[in-house]
């Protein structure tokens, strides 16, 4: 099992339009094999002590697949590669982070 933080920068103004896209395919995305979770999540204002400074054009998609090879399957979907066309000129830029439960590295 493998979790995907995607960290996805939105222009100036674009978040609500990105996060239209994301969840139109959200529930498509979960039936993909493989998929486990697909939630798309935004900065709380919470003045907490070591939080990263609020990011108000960021959303911050947590996913969880059961393999690399199930996330690269879905990387290549004609689903994902619409949705990337759709909001290219709404993302300024996207960062993932791929991760594993820490016995696993062990």
């Amino acid at each position: 099992m493998i979790h995907v933080i995607a960290t996805i920068k939105t222009n100036l103004g674009c978040k609500n339009k990105v996060l239209e896209a994301l969840l139109a395919i959200q529930p498509k995305v979960l039936l993909e094999e493989g998929c486990h979770q697909y939630e798309p999540l935004g900065d709380v204002q919470s003045e907490l002590p070591r939080q990263v400074p609020f990011r108000s054009d960021t959303i911050v998609l947590i996913e969880q697949w059961e393999s690399v090879e199930h996330l690269k399957a879905h990387l290549a979907t004609p689903l994902l590669k619409q949705y990337q066309k759709t909001v290219e000129d709404w993302v300024q830029s996207v960062s993932l982070q791929v991760l594993k439960s820490v016995d696993k590295l062990l």
